[in-house]
């Protein structure tokens, strides 16, 4: 431990910022290794513009990476015997780097996910096969069966046909009314 009392304070400060930060970041990395790798946003409080992706600047591994950048760029900044406040602003300048750094790469990972969310207006074109009756001239709804992003989907179905389609009949989407409601007609 004489190597510790040894240092000046300011070298100490920056070690103690690193080594703890550095400590942090390998125990989410061991968290992330074994699956409880959920990051925690700090800014919940300030967000209230209705993003959910639970991604923000301001997350326990961006202000963890920070304080690791500050502390090992400061160490370095002053065992080359730089001033305490141009080894700060390095370290600051640094930390500030990393910060950003692992935000961007967290938003890139972000956007590689696939949300899962069902696009209804993907089946247009396809070939389905009537479940429920549809009722003729769009006063009524029935169902149809129809692969939608690889996926066998029950979906309500409207005809704009002057007969109604009845079941087992096959049909072609033709269209998408409102959100999730298919446009058909026989084929």
């Amino acid at each position: 431990m004489n190597w510790w009392t040894e240092l000046s304070m300011e070298l100490q400060l920056f070690y103690g910022i690193g080594i703890i930060a550095l400590s942090v970041l390998l125990i989410q990395l061991l968290l992330t290794l074994i699956g409880l790798d959920d990051d925690i946003d700090i800014s919940d409080e300030m967000d209230s513009d209705g993003h959910d992706s639970g991604l923000s600047l301001l997350s326990v591994r961006s202000v963890t990476a920070f304080f690791a950048g500050f502390g090992w760029a400061g160490v370095a900044a002053a065992s080359y015997g730089l001033p305490f406040l141009l080894s700060m602003v390095i370290a600051l300048v640094v930390g500030f780097g990393f910060m950003f750094m692992i935000y961007y790469m967290m938003l890139a990972l972000l956007k590689m996910q696939a949300s899962g969310t069902l696009n209804y207006g993907n089946a247009v074109g396809e070939v389905a096969t009537c479940y429920v009756t549809i009722p003729p001239s769009r006063t009524g709804s029935g169902q149809i069966e129809v692969m939608i992003q690889g996926r066998s989907c029950t979906v309500e179905a409207l005809t704009s046909g002057d007969l109604e389609i009845a079941p087992a009949t096959k049909v072609k989407v033709v269209g998408l009314v409102g959100r999730s409601t298919l446009l058909v007609e026989t084929i």
